[in-house]
């Protein structure tokens, strides 16, 4: 979770150079994992919590978080939970993390995931990256989909 807070932390670095034209956000997916899978892949996870995965992609990358929420009601419906990153579609990466990092209406959960997976395909993005495991966590939609038991594109 520091890594998480540090990202969603950590201001955008602006430079003197131009930046590269930038490819807009076209899809997200959340995935809410079964309680075996969670406990299987996300070292962290415990039986109080809903864990899985966020994933925000571009044309040709993809970011990933990891994340834990408590099995309470407020989180119960992933669809309701979810439905405020549908914002950041169509934005240009770097757009997104500066529009993440001021939704403080969000809560700081949802803001910290959004900013940690935009982050991440940020860097993808820039060093070419085509992850296939998240830590120990294949990447594989199919190997996802069968792990889950809710799920959300957007």
């Amino acid at each position: 979770m520091t890594k998480l807070i540090e990202a969603a932390l950590a201001p955008v670095i602006e430079t003197g150079v131009p930046a590269l034209i930038e490819e807009p956000i076209r899809c997200m997916e959340i995935f809410r994992f079964d309680r075996g899978s969670a406990e299987r892949f996300i070292p962290w996870s415990d039986q109080s919590r809903n864990c899985g995965l966020f994933k925000i992609s571009c044309k040709n990358a993809s970011g990933y978080a990891e994340y834990a929420l408590p099995s309470t009601r407020e989180f119960a419906d992933l669809v309701r939970w979810a439905s405020v990153f549908s914002r950041l579609k169509g934005m240009p990466v770097t757009e997104a993390i500066r529009y993440a990092q001021k939704q403080q209406q969000w809560g700081s959960v949802r803001m910290l995931l959004a900013v940690s997976a935009l982050a991440d395909l940020e860097a993808n993005q820039h060093q070419h990256i085509s992850r296939k495991r998240l830590g120990r966590l294949p990447l594989e939609r199919s190997f996802l989909m069968d792990c889950s038991e809710a799920y959300y594109h957007f």
